[in-house]
């Protein structure tokens, strides 16, 4: 995750990254799982 998110900072992007199996891709249930990162 902390690649992901360095990339997207580098880039100027605010973002969110929703983390879903492939399991739930492929039959089309990703249903808006959020995984909300912060530095506290």
């Amino acid at each position: 995750m902390e690649a992901i998110k360095s990339a997207l900072e580098s880039m100027g992007y605010d973002y969110a990254v929703a983390i879903a199996t492939k399991a739930e891709i492929e039959n089309g249930a990703a249903c808006g799982q959020l995984a909300i990162i912060c530095e506290c």
